[in-house]
């Protein structure tokens, strides 16, 4: 055990030799990069840990237990308070970065695991850490390279962002490792440590989680019959497991991010292409079984095989056909190149040792071709891996000269900024914006498509283009926008009329062809009638039915509306209430939200915008307090997790006597 933890030691400790130029600080050369997105989450639950609390940064608010989920962002949220004169972004990037150069650690300790060869387990972990077959096999992939000679698994990190799955990744190896070992015990310590690292993977990332399900199943389904093996005790160690962590995967969060996964996996659709490729998934799987009963002492092949098999296919299907077999199947690519390479060890194993000179010799020589075919690629890795990798310092971006020229300006509601800048605005500073990071955990989407309408203007009839936008940004409650031009550094630059506001609003350069524009001022709250509320989401209609609503705000007769922010959890509206009218807060509605006027509680529902609206009592200088709780579920919830931790350590502890 020990000698195993000193390679595992070892094997990390080359990987960060061999890529400590990924931890240096500053902004990523890679603009397009989400990994400010979650910089974001962490610096927000350091400054509010209450997850059952409201965010009023993005998306126009929404519950701060759907911003993510939580382990990477309150791991990292621990180490910023702990470290506060560091910069989140570096203490964020050495967690994950880190995480990374364990990967090659966590695949010896499961071939080690499985097999229990050490030679075998040391060369997969190896090959792991230099070799990156995808680029050989599928083209797209190796057009996406970037100007870095780096393996696909370091490259989907650095270049996208891809930080929870990389930890994720980590955990549903180990998990795999629990769950193999506790299928084969008897005792709780085990199935407690399966149940512990499937709960671990699950919270880090919603990607890892379901790779575990399908590992999982594939474990479950090629080890039956193992001597020894217990499946009862896996599916036990997943019910305990979701015991643990219901705290934050209640029913409404799992139901929320289910249905919302599809719609931003870039529409995502159950159709006939994706019916037929999930038939021939499952059929495959049950194929590959069937051939393997007749081998009933390569139970570890047959896993493997069956776990490339289910990545490989998902992945190549998707960029061969542009066909997702899941939802977001091209992410699974970290899963299946990891797979393949174990796979490939083991099948050499395999020949190697059956004694038979006519599989032995022809798989050695495969292998001996193979490998000098990869060496090109080793061999740029090895010498020139980051040669060309410069991170910034941030001042010297464009997307910290627009984030911190819309801080100082101090507006009073929210601001509108796209492409990369609204995955930075956050991570530096606390300004609402109507955009955002992760929309999984959205309830009212009209926020993202209020976005996607005015960057594309799909909605605009020729030469309505400015009105519109106007309109759109003015109903949510937005101050200042900012526009980069076709000639910007900033990454995206995804309007298709970048100069539609020219010489209609106000204007300022922030950068090289980067503009702020000033908007009429969009109260937060407002005195509305019936009839001048949408009667249906504009998304589905003329952009026509946000007018009334706009003449509202510009209605010098009406009284204007003080607003206030006293917490995350409770604004403040003060003025003048008429009657007849109606208070519409451009803040998204939650069931959660409570309206107290005059220690009454006010009638509260959406509107077709998601906003709130309530029905204030008539009188002058009124006050209608806005109140935000959770609600019970939760609370039940927490009161669960926490019965099933007291009862896992105490159970731990009575076996330990």
């Amino acid at each position: 055990m020990r000698l195993n933890l000193l390679l595992a030691f070892l094997i990390t400790a080359f990987n960060i030799a061999l890529n400590f130029p990924m931890f240096l600080p500053g902004v990523s050369p890679y603009r397009g990069s989400i990994e400010p997105g979650y910089v974001f989450m962490a610096r927000f639950f350091s400054q509010h840990p209450n997850p059952w609390a409201w965010s009023p940064l993005q998306y126009c608010g929404l519950p701060a237990q759907f911003i993510y989920l939580p382990l990477l962002p309150y791991f990292t949220a621990l180490w910023i308070w702990i470290l506060p004169w560091l910069d989140p972004a570096q203490i964020y990037r050495v967690i994950v970065y880190f995480a990374a150069c364990l990967g090659p650690a966590a695949v010896f300790l499961f071939v080690r695991s499985f097999t229990g060869t050490r030679p075998n387990a040391v060369g997969a972990a190896m090959l792991v850490s230099i070799l990156s077959p995808l680029y050989e096999l599928i083209g797209t992939i190796d057009r996406d390279r970037g100007f870095m000679q780096i393996p696909w698994r370091l490259q989907v990190l650095v270049k996208y962002g891809e930080g929870p799955h990389t930890v994720g990744f980590v955990f549903l190896l180990a998990s795999l490792c629990a769950s193999w070992k506790a299928a084969r015990r008897n005792d709780w310590s085990s199935l407690l440590l399966a149940a512990l690292l499937m709960a671990l993977t699950v919270l880090t990332n919603w990607v890892a989680g379901l790779a575990l399900a399908i590992c999982t199943v594939l474990l479950i389904s090629t080890m039956w019959g193992v001597e020894d093996f217990k499946p009862r005790r896996i599916i036990d160690a997943g019910v305990v497991g979701y015991g643990l962590s219901c705290f934050w995967l209640t029913p409404s969060f799992v139901y929320t991010m289910a249905f919302n996964w599809p719609q931003d996996a870039f529409g995502y659709k159950l159709q006939n292409a994706e019916r037929l490729m999930f038939l021939g998934w499952l059929g495959g799987l049950v194929l590959i079984r069937l051939v393997f009963a007749k081998f009933p002492k390569q139970r570890y092949y047959c896993f493997i095989l069956s776990c490339l098999f289910a990545f490989g296919l998902m992945v190549s299907a998707f960029y061969a056909y542009n066909i997702n077999t899941i939802p977001e199947s091209r992410r699974y690519a970290i899963e299946f190149e990891c797979f393949l390479i174990l796979a490939s060890v083991e099948t050499v194993r395999v020949a190697v040792h059956s004694g038979k000179w006519w599989l032995r010799w022809p798989m050695l020589f495969t292998l001996l071709v193979t490998l000098l075919y990869l060496t090109p690629n080793t061999w740029t890795f090895l010498y020139n891996r980051w040669d060309k990798w410069q991170p910034s310092p941030k001042e010297q971006t464009v997307e910290y000269a627009t984030a911190n020229r819309l801080n100082e300006a101090k507006q009073p509601g929210r601001v509108f900024v796209s492409g990369g800048t609204r995955f930075y605005l956050n991570s530096w500073f606390p300004e609402p914006q109507i955009g955002g990071v992760f929309e999984t955990g959205l309830s009212n989407r009209m926020p993202v498509d209020m976005i996607y309408q005015i960057r594309t203007d799909i909605l605009s009839q020729q030469g309505q283009e400015a009105e519109n936008t106007i309109w759109q940004l003015r109903a949510m409650g937005v101050d200042y926008a900012v526009i980069h031009g076709p000639k910007s550094t900033e990454y995206y630059r995804d309007f298709k009329y970048p100069n539609k506001l020219d010489g209609v609003l106000t204007s300022s350069p922030v950068a090289n062809n980067d503009y702020l524009y000033e908007l009429p001022y969009a109260p937060l709250a407002l005195l509305v009638k019936d009839t001048e509320l949408p009667t249906k989401p504009p998304r589905h209609g003329s952009l026509r039915l946000l007018e009334p609503y706009i003449r509202a705000m510009d209605d010098p007769a009406r009284p204007k509306l003080r607003w206030q922010w006293l917490d995350n959890n409770h604004f403040r509206v003060e003025g003048d209430f008429e009657e007849g009218y109606k208070l519409a807060v451009a803040v998204n509605y939650d069931s959660g939200w409570k309206a107290i006027q005059r220690s009454k509680t006010l009638p509260l529902g959406p509107n077709k915008l998601g906003f709130v609206t309530v029905l204030p009592l008539a009188g002058q200088n009124g006050t209608v307090d806005f109140y935000y709780s959770a609600g019970w579920e939760p609370r039940f919830f927490a009161l669960v997790s926490l019965a099933v931790w007291i009862a896992s350590i105490r159970r731990l502890w009575q076996e330990k006597r």
